[in-house]
């Protein structure tokens, strides 16, 4: 639906929807694209993606602690996230962090 359309931004979201569970070493899915087969958008959006679903509580799972997400990301470096990407998220996490605390209950309220 979004990759017909002629505006930029919902190419951007078609490229985010179908690519973020592609994977950096070519595990992942739908394709097993690898490195810059990945688009830039959807390899930044699957850093975040998991970084917010890691340290969210979901109703299958209590979030994770933030060391152990650290500690995940440093061990997905190069084979799940681009390597360049990890390092930007290491470089900035106090930034991650205050954004994620500032909307933290932006899909909580009633």
């Amino acid at each position: 639906m979004l990759k017909h359309s002629k505006r930029p931004l919902l190419n951007i979201a078609a490229s985010v929807a179908y690519g973020h569970h592609e994977k950096w070493d070519g595990t992942g899915y739908p394709n097993a694209y690898k490195e810059e087969e990945i688009s830039i958008y959807a390899r930044i959006t699957a850093v975040a993606d998991v970084f917010d679903a890691l340290g969210s509580d979901r109703c299958y799972k209590k979030a994770w602690k933030l060391q152990d997400i650290l500690n995940y990301f440093k061990e997905e470096r190069g084979k799940h996230f681009e390597p360049r990407l990890v390092d930007i998220l290491f470089l900035h996490i106090n930034k991650f962090l205050t954004i994620k605390k500032q909307f933290a209950d932006t899909f909580n309220e009633s």
